[in-house]
This record gives structure tokens, sequence and C-alpha cells, in this order.
């Protein structure tokens, strides 16, 4: 059995995303990071439910992924992996915008002034998993069969004369 190296990568930077912040906010010089297990003091009053549905759809897509990569001939759920991916940054940017929104907040997922607000390293890592694990349904490449051996020859050979 062979490992599918590219796929575990993927499966990886799906977990190492959870722990990174996914939106940053900075204002007046002092930054304020979004995870998705914590949103510090710029999520109060706001309804968090995209950050747990995006949590458990990206662990969801690294479990996916790390075992399409491990499984021999399941390497389709690598692109299961990917999807749940896309899907988890989907379900954060969406929501967190329009939660944004609802709240007439001042600030949107990309904004510039006196304050900055900018999508996140877990956010761009968790998009990185996602291409990862789309792409290395194609890894690792079969090796080439060597094709089978004509029987030895026994030296004496048949032939028919007319």
């Amino acid at each position: 059995m062979k490992l599918n190296d590219v796929g575990i990568i993927g499966a990886i930077l799906a977990f190492v995303s959870v722990a990174l912040p996914w939106w940053t906010v900075s204002i007046f010089g002092a930054t304020g990071n979004w995870y998705l297990y914590n949103t510090g003091d710029y999520g109060i009053g706001l309804n968090l439910w995209y950050n747990w549905v995006a949590s458990l759809v990206i662990i969801l897509a690294g479990i996916i992924g790390a075992a399409g990569s491990i499984i021999p001939n399941f390497k389709k759920m690598l692109i299961a992996g990917g999807i749940l991916a896309f899907l988890s940054i989907i379900i954060f940017a969406v929501g967190l915008q329009t939660d944004l929104s609802s709240h007439n907040a001042i600030v949107g997922i990309f904004s510039t002034g006196s304050y900055t607000t900018y999508l996140s390293y877990g956010f761009w890592l968790a998009l990185v998993s996602g291409i990862i694990m789309s792409v290395a349904m194609r890894y690792p490449k079969p090796t080439p069969q060597t094709p089978p051996s004509s029987p030895p020859s026994t030296g004496t050979q048949n032939v028919e004369i007319r």
C-alpha cells in the first residue's frame, strides 16, 4: 500500500487552518484576529453559526482527505475532501459578510480606511488545502507495469516444412 503524500499534505493543511485566524481586523493600529473557535471582541452581537459550521466542514474535509490518501481505492474521497474545504470557506465568507451587513457594520470582509479588515491565514490555507486535495487524486502516479515476458525458449524450434 502506497500512501498518497500529496493528499496527506492537503488534509494536514485543512486541520492546521482551523488553528489559524480566518479574518483580521486592524483598527487604529490594534489588530484582532477572528478564529473559527474564538472571534474575540469582534464577534459580540453577531450570529456565529457560520463559524461552527465552517469548523465542522473543514475538519470533516481533513478527515475525508486523509482517509482517501491512506485507504487504497478510495482516491475519489480526495475530491470530496477538496469540495468540503471549498465549501467551508464559502460558508465562512458568505456567513460573515451577511452577518456584518445585517448588523449595519461599518466593516465588511475587506475594508480600508482608519481600519482594515481582510481574510487571514486560516482562510487562505483552507483554500490551498482544498486545491491540494482536489489535485491529489492524480498522485501517486501509477508505476508502469512491465509487460509479461514470453515463456523461455528451449533452444529447439519445431519448423514445419512443406
